[in-house]
């Protein structure tokens, strides 16, 4: 591109523009109307100003197209003064040595494209605003029920309270109440623990010689593991109901893997 262009104005030709250009958005177009002026070299052959001219208004297409594609139809502002820039003084066309161009152009949207345009935006709010609540429905939805195991639990009890025989907690502790954010669930590790307890109490059953064995091989265990100040509540008579065998002389807990010799 040059300032001072190719030469003497008046060598200068004209060509009327009449031409569509696209937009970002298939199927709406820009109207391009204006004015192409073009100098041709000046040893130009007879019979070649028609080449000329095509090779110019091409040019000055492929320009426009270039610009106008990046720009959605409510840029219409943008796209104008981007075309202004890049044609309002001279320039040189590539592939074409000695032709020299410039055009003052206005874009406009027609009024079919006007109004396709305007439906789209329409649509795109729609969507935008069924995502935005969608996103808004989610995220109060984790703020307000899992948040915290016990609202968690209450929606969850909520949700059964017209058909209570359908209350499944075990879809709840296995399904749901990982997904909840605090993961120092107190209440549920209290479960877990209970019914483990509940499972290993079930299976002593009233075998008092099995209860006394659990509770030496449970307290070896701690001993074990140095946890002298575990919260253990010394049973006489559960000590007393163990068999011979599974207490060392002076009263202290036989070790684990003499437990198991025993048996």
């Amino acid at each position: 591109m040059t300032v001072n262009g190719p030469g003497p104005w008046w060598r200068g030709r004209r060509s009327r523009i009449r031409s569509q250009w696209p937009t970002r958005l298939p199927g709406i177009r820009f109207c391009a109307r204006g004015t192409l002026t073009y100098q041709a070299p000046a040893d130009l052959k007879v019979g070649c100003s028609a080449v000329a001219r095509a090779t110019a208004r091409l040019a000055l297409d492929d320009l426009g197209r270039d610009i106008t594609s990046d720009h959605l139809p409510e840029e219409l502002d943008a796209a104008q003064e981007q075309l202004t820039m890049a044609v309002a003084r001279w320039r040189t066309v590539d592939d074409a040595p000695g032709l020299w161009l410039k055009a003052r152009i206005n874009l406009m949207l027609g009024e079919q494209d006007t109004a396709r345009a305007q439906g789209y935006q329409d649509a795109l709010r729609v969507v935008t605003l069924q995502l935005a609540q969608e996103h808004e429905r989610r995220d109060l939805f984790r703020r307000m029920v899992l948040d915290r195991p016990d609202a968690t639990r209450i929606w969850w009890l909520e949700r059964h309270l017209d058909d209570l025989g359908t209350l499944d907690w075990n879809v709840f502790n296995e399904k749901v109440l990982p997904l909840v954010d605090m993961a120092d669930d107190t209440q549920a590790t209290t479960e877990r623990i209970a019914r483990a307890l509940l499972y290993v109490w079930q299976k002593l059953g009233d075998d008092p010689g099995q209860h006394a064995r659990f509770v030496t091989t449970a307290r070896a265990v701690l001993d074990q593991m140095g946890w002298e100040d575990a919260p253990w509540a010394e049973s006489d008579e559960a000590v007393g109901a163990a068999p011979p065998d599974s207490r060392h002389d002076g009263g202290k807990p036989a070790r684990v893997a003499e437990m198991g010799a025993d048996r």
